[in-house]
This record gives structure tokens, C-alpha cells and sequence, in this order.
């Protein structure tokens, strides 16, 4: 959206986005952050997007935040001071609450909205800046080896070595220096 308001349109005040271009603003808003965020986890996962994995995956189940409620104002109780004469006629005051009705308040807790797809999100009200979670699907990319826990037994040749020794021995053998022994 901030690029949209540092936008000029003709017959528009500058930082005025025209109406009929704000749900592009805001589609491709929600579509950008989404598809960012799903490369930034599978990266964090030990995971290696494919390179055009950005463009080959579908957002679907969008969920977006309550739409914000005006909270109720409780009611005050009323306190009036009654003077009451004490037994020597001095006039002390006193408090007396007046009872108040009060409904028995049950307060839900907003529960998100969810949506099929991102333009049903969009079309009910969410807007750059709020919160959203989506799910991802058809994600494709490669699991990475974690360095520091390759076996030695199996690191190097076709037919295993169970020893350090046979180890530099084989990779002696695969880069020509001899006969491994």
C-alpha cells in the first residue's frame, strides 16, 4: 500500500488510491507476503526451493483476523450520601450503593474468519498490515543434508568402509594415488 500512495493517478490527490485499483493493491499484497513467507520456512526447514517453486505453488485456506467489535461501556453504580445522626446528634455521613442491574455479560472470543481463497480474504475486509495464515500447496523443492552428520562408513565410494583408515584408503584409490593399500 505504500507504494500505492506514493503513486500519482490522474485525477486522484496525491496518496490517493483510486477504488477501483485498491483490490489489486491488496491481492498482490496478501500474495507477496504469502509466498515470501512460504520460501523463508521451507529454507528454515532445511528445505531448497526449486527455482520457479515461487510461481508453482497455490495459496488456499485463508483465514484473517475478526473484524474489529466497539467494546460495551460498563455502568457506573450510583453512590448517594445519607447523613445519618449518631446517638450524641452528631451527623455522620454515610455510603449506601444503590443495587444496580446488571446483565450477566458471556464474552466470545472473536473467532478468525476462514476462506477458500485469497480474493474471498479480500472481498471480506482484510487489508495490508493485519494478520492472516494461509496453507500452501503444491510445494515443491529438495530436502537438504544437514552438514556434520554424514557416516563416515558410507561417505565415500560404492561399497562402504567401516574404518577411518579404509576410509583415506578409498578416497586414496578414487583420485588415482594407488592401489589403496
Amino acid at each position: 500500500m505504500m507504494d500505492a500512495k506514493q503513486q500519482r493517478f490522474q485525477g486522484f490527490r496525491p496518496g490517493t488510491i483510486p477504488p477501483h485499483i485498491e483490490p489489486t493493491y491488496r491481492a498482490f499484497a496478501m500474495d507477496e507476503v504469502a509466498r515470501e513467507a512460504t520460501l523463508e520456512a521451507m529454507e528454515q526447514n532445511g528445505m531448497r526451493p526449486f527455482e520457479n517453486a515461487r510461481d508453482d505453488f497455490t495459496i488456499v485456506d485463508v483465514s484473517i483476523p475478526p473484524l474489529a467489535t466497539k467494546k460495551k461501556k460498563k455502568k457506573k453504580k450510583n453512590k448517594k450520601k445519607k447523613n445519618k445522626k449518631n446517638k450524641d446528634e452528631e451527623v455522620v455521613p454515610e455510603v449506601v450503593a444503590e443495587a444496580v442491574e446488571e446483565e450477566a455479560v458471556v464474552e466470545e472470543v472473536p473467532q478468525w474468519r476462514s476462506f477458500e481463497t485469497m480474493k474471498e480474504a479480500i472481498d471480506a475486509g482484510w487489508k495490508p498490515g493485519q494478520s492472516f495464515s494461509f496453507r500452501a500447496k503444491d510445494v515443491k523443492g529438495q530436502q537438504l543434508k544437514e552438514q556434520g552428520k554424514v557416516d563416515p562408513t558410507t561417505a565415500l565410494g560404492q561399497r562402504g568402509s567401516a574404518t577411518l583408515q579404509d576410509n583415506i584408503a578409498e578416497a586414496a584409490r578414487l583420485a588415482g594415488g594407488g592401489n589403496g593399500n
